[in-house]
């Protein structure tokens, strides 16, 4: 530890201790951005798009794939989401585009007549849109905002507005954007008011009636919301692990049972390092597997949230992600059992895991409890058996 102290930055040893190290195992490079590890061009095609698209966030292409997955699940209709993808790539005929394509065109504004139009300014600095977004009641937040690119902007308004106002910007730069095209086909088009009157009323916020008549057909299938025991004769080992994104420190939880619910044993550890949400929770299933109860353990059943982490370890390919060494390492331990079976369980069905690994995150603390339980242990997973009412 001295020397990593020595020689690397206090804010990245924390990361460096998440790193698993296997003896067993040749160093391997791994391109971080597939699946399984494995580069693919049309993933190299992706991630040099995205670092053209916001070059400061090139280091960081979850926190862009995290940014599309609110685009598309915005309760906006398909073609504004499609819209709003299209303007942060820039793919809009704004003239400045057009003209790069090869276009011979005047590129001036036709709103203002002063600059000329590439995309941010078509929908967001030239006075005539101006005047439009001052009509709206949470522009005051936002009406410093305007550098950069489209995706520049609108991840800035994102921060400073509510979901539900985020969704009314889309749709307004959407009505923008669709009048500015009746200007250019010389269609009429309509003023500031009458643009925000019709798109509000073309389409209304998502009606709270039809969310809960869904929410009704949903809960028709009812999920089980308590641990799901094992088949009888087998015991089973549940996993989990917590974490505080990008903050140092990793709490593992784990605990095992019979399938009529009897406490075997279980365990708290803490490591003060810095990894993904499925490196923690390899680990967690790691350490759960390294200390199995003393009795019989022929057949066990693991369960863990982590579908990626089940699905990995199943995967009998060449896996070259980052967490390849714990995977390595829990295989290596599977294999001391005679016959385990991998079930991927949601949280509602793991909560005596997940009790226990956030409890060690908040008192950064490591014990492992065998012949006798804590009360609140006891009575957590009496509770959550299936049986009990």
């Amino acid at each position: 530890m001295g020397e990593i102290t020595k020689y690397f930055h206090k804010d990245d040893i924390p990361w460096i201790q998440g790193i698993p190290i296997d003896l067993y195992m040749e160093d391997t490079l791994i391109w971080p951005f597939t699946p399984n590890g494995q580069y693919i061009v049309k993933s190299g095609y992706r991630v040099g798009r995205e670092m053209n698209l916001n070059p400061t966030r090139c280091s960081n292409l979850t926190a862009v794939q995290s940014w599309w997955k609110m685009i598309w699940s915005l309760h906006l209709p398909p073609r504004m989401k499609l819209f709003g993808w299209r303007m942060c790539h820039n793919w809009l005929h704004a003239k400045t585009n057009l003209k790069h394509r090869g276009m011979d065109i005047n590129t001036q504004c036709e709103s203002c007549g002063r600059y000329d139009e590439n995309l941010t300014h078509a929908l967001w600095n030239c006075d005539k849109m101006k005047n439009i977004w001052k009509l709206l009641p949470w522009y005051k937040k936002i009406s410093k905002l305007g550098e950069g690119s489209m995706f520049d902007v609108l991840q800035a308004v994102e921060q400073q507005v509510t979901r539900d106002e985020f969704e009314d910007t889309i749709k307004v730069l959407w009505a923008i954007w669709e009048n500015r095209n009746r200007q250019w086909n010389q269609i009429p088009s309509m003023n500031g008011q009458q643009l925000l009157n019709w798109v509000f009323n073309a389409y209304p916020k998502a009606s709270t009636v039809d969310l809960t008549a869904g929410q009704k057909k949903v809960d028709v299938y009812p999920n089980p919301k308590h641990w799901i025991p094992p088949d009888s004769g087998c015991i089973c080992v549940n996993s989990d692990a917590a974490i505080n994104e990008n903050t140092a420190g990793v709490g593992l939880g784990f605990v095992w049972r019979t399938a009529s619910g009897q406490l075997l044993s279980a365990g708290m550890v803490y490591m003060p390092s810095l990894c993904s949400v499925k490196m923690a929770e390899a680990w967690a299933l790691l350490e759960a597997l390294k200390k199995p109860p003393a009795i019989d353990t022929s057949q066990i059943a693991v369960q863990t949230d982590c579908k990626l982490l089940v699905e990995e370890i199943k995967t009998q390919g060449n896996i070259l992600t980052a967490e390849r060494n714990i995977i390595h390492k829990l295989n290596r331990v599977l294999e001391t059992f005679n016959s385990v079976h991998i079930f991927h369980v949601k949280r509602t069905n793991n909560k005596c895991a997940n009790l226990l690994a956030r409890k060690c995150l908040a008192d950064k603390t490591t014990q492992f409890f065998d012949n006798a339980f804590p009360d609140w242990l006891a009575k957590f997973c009496k509770a959550d058996h299936p049986l009990v009412v």
